[in-house]
This record gives structure tokens, C-alpha cells and sequence, in this order.
């Protein structure tokens, strides 16, 4: 009887733990969308208390998304303050936009060889939304196409590592890839950009490709710059290239 009810108490452990960390994972997607979509910004606190009341559950699986959200870069836990969504400095917004355009043209080299004519048509798909969207201002329904895009660029490359690494920073960068779509017509200029990576995409040849995909992201680097002149003492490197104009 002994062994019997350990056994009972050792499953029983075990649904609980997989309970906590499916729950865990509904809470982690929605405190991600909340702050990929702007209604969570840097600085923001996350009330574990209210959470766990407007979702119907303990605070066990609310605590252990936040730690994996810290682990994601996106949240920062404060000792005996709570969970914040993290505030970058602006330095480093830089350095990540840097990093970004980095692994975008690597990317592009390895596209170059392996990307097939269905992938294209499949990058083709969210572009033609995005088109619209941006022609209406619709950020909205924008965005969320434009990770699409470029999540789908780097699933293609099947380098998994370097797909982590991009998704790692991209996530980073939300709330400022957010803002500087906002201002003018940076919405169609970006547009235009995905359609450049996409003709060179088609075109095939590794240089133009990853020459296309780098500068989108440097592009984005000098929107966010101009929408911060209060930051005009921001590190800034001269990273294009020769024959980049």
C-alpha cells in the first residue's frame, strides 16, 4: 500500500508540474503579445496578483512565464519590487539593431543556396497583405506579417542556431520596431524594403541578397535615430558598405 501511494503521489506531482508549465505557456504567449503590440510598454509592471485573477489561475504558473520572460530578455524581476517589462538603453537598441543586420546578411549568403521557388511564394503571401496594410496605415495588422516575413527568411536558411539567435534579438527590439513604423511614411519605406529583399530573393545572387536584407535592417536602425532626436548623442557606426548606395 506503501508503494502504491507514492506511486499515486509521484504522478499525481507529475500532472501538476505539466499542468503549471502548460499554463505557464498560454501566460508567457499573452504577456509576449501584450508587449509586441504595444499594450505593454518598458518600464510597465506586471501584476502577478491580477493576472493570476483575470486568467482563473494560482500564481504558480504566472511566476514561472515571467522567469522565462526574463530568460527571453523581454521582463526584468525585481527583488521585493515585482516583474517590469524591460527598458533597453538606447545604446543598446543600437548595438541590437546592429547585431540584427549582422545575422540578416549572413542569412541572405545562406538563402542564396538553399531557398527553393515554393519558399518564395511563400514570402510572397504576407508581403501582399503587407502592401495594403501599409497603404492604410494599419500597423496593426501590419506587424505581426512583418515578424511573419522574417521569421519565414530565417526558418528557411535551416540553420536553427542562428534562427534562435535572430528571434532572441528581434524580441528585444519590439517596442522600438513598433515606434519608429509609427512616424510618416515609414510604413510603406519598409514595405519597399521587403519588396527589395524579396526581387533579390528571386534573383538569386548572394551578394544583392544579403546586401538587401542588411541594409532593411541598418534602414530601420536610422528611422529609429531620427525618431529619437533626443538621442542624438546615441552610439552610431558608418556600417554600409562601398557599394551599398
Amino acid at each position: 500500500m506503501r508503494n502504491i501511494a507514492m506511486t499515486e503521489s509521484t504522478t499525481s506531482d507529475k500532472l501538476e508540474i505539466l499542468r503549471t508549465q502548460s499554463l505557464a505557456s498560454v501566460v508567457y504567449e499573452e504577456i509576449e503579445r501584450m508587449i509586441v503590440e504595444g499594450e505593454l510598454g518598458g518600464g510597465d509592471r506586471i501584476n502577478e496578483k491580477v493576472l493570476a485573477e483575470q486568467q482563473g489561475m494560482s500564481r504558480g504558473p504566472i511566476r514561472e512565464a515571467c522567469r522565462r520572460l526574463e530568460e527571453a530578455g523581454l521582463v526584468e524581476i525585481k527583488r521585493n519590487r515585482g516583474v517590469f517589462v524591460r527598458k533597453l538603453a538606447f545604446d543598446d537598441v543600437i548595438e541590437l539593431y546592429e547585431i540584427r543586420a549582422a545575422l540578416c546578411g549572413f542569412a541572405g549568403r545562406i538563402l542564396a543556396q538553399v531557398l527553393t521557388d515554393a519558399e518564395i511564394e511563400q514570402l510572397d503571401a504576407p508581403l501582399k497583405k503587407m502592401r495594403a496594410f501599409a497603404r492604410s496605415g494599419d500597423l496593426k495588422s501590419y506587424y505581426p506579417l512583418n515578424l511573419e516575413f522574417h521569421s519565414l527568411l530565417m526558418a528557411f536558411t535551416g540553420n536553427k542556431r542562428l534562427a534562435r539567435l535572430y528571434e532572441a534579438t528581434n524580441k528585444e527590439l519590439h517596442l522600438y520596431r513598433r515606434r519608429t513604423l509609427l512616424i510618416g511614411s515609414n510604413l510603406e519605406e519598409s514595405c519597399n524594403e521587403h519588396q527589395a529583399i524579396l526581387d533579390a530573393l528571386r534573383g538569386g545572387n548572394p551578394r544583392k541578397i544579403s546586401k538587401a536584407m542588411r541594409l532593411h535592417c541598418l534602414d530601420g536602425r536610422s528611422r529609429l535615430l531620427q525618431s529619437s532626436p533626443h538621442e542624438a548623442g546615441a552610439r552610431f557606426l558608418d556600417l554600409r558598405d562601398d557599394d551599398d548606395e
